[in-house]
C-alpha cells in the first residue's frame, strides 16, 4: 500500500513539474532571424536595427520564408547561399553596428565631451591608484623600521 501511495505522490509531483515548465515557443520571428544577418546597405548596422529600404526588403523576404514554414537555420542558410558569407553577422560586425547605431548622431562637440570625460576618468583612476600605492608603501616602510 505504501509503495502505491509513494508512486502516486511521485507521479503527481512530476505532473505538476511538467505543467510548471515554461512553454517553448517553436515559432521564429523576423527579429530573431534578422539578428543573425548584416544589413545589405552600406551602413554597418545589424539587419534587426536597420530601417532603410534595403533592410526592410530583406525583412520582408524573411517574413515570407517564415510564413512558408522554414526554420531560422534554413532562412539564414538561404540568405548566405544567395548573397554570400558577407551577409553573416560576426561578433566584430555586431559590436561595430551597435556602436554606430548609438553614436551616428554625434557631432564634434559630443565626441570632444566623450573623449574629455574618458580622459578625466582615466586620470582620476591612475591618480587614485598612485595614492593607494604610495600610502601602502609608506606603511610597509614604517613597519620595517619599528
Amino acid at each position: 500500500m505504501r509503495g502505491l501511495i509513494l508512486s502516486a505522490v511521485i507521479a503527481a509531483f512530476f505532473g505538476v513539474f511538467v505543467l510548471l515548465l515554461p512553454a517553448v515557443s517553436l515559432s521564429v520571428t523576423v527579429q530573431e532571424v534578422a539578428s543573425e544577418l548584416e544589413c545589405p546597405c552600406d551602413c554597418p548596422l545589424v539587419l534587426e536595427d536597420c530601417n532603410m529600404s534595403c533592410g526592410l526588403e530583406w525583412k520582408d523576404q524573411i517574413g515570407e520564408q517564415i510564413k512558408a514554414g522554414k526554420t531560422k537555420e534554413e532562412i539564414v542558410g538561404a540568405f548566405i547561399a544567395k548573397y554570400g558569407d558577407a551577409c553573416r553577422i560576426t561578433p566584430a560586425k555586431r559590436i561595430r553596428g551597435k556602436f554606430y547605431q548609438y553614436t551616428r548622431g554625434f557631432d564634434t562637440g559630443e565626441w570632444v565631451l566623450l573623449a574629455g570625460g574618458a580622459a578625466v576618468w582615466l586620470l582620476a583612476l591612475f591618480f587614485g591608484v598612485f595614492l593607494l600605492v604610495r600610502r601602502f608603501s609608506k606603511k610597509k616602510g614604517g613597519e620595517k623600521r619599528g
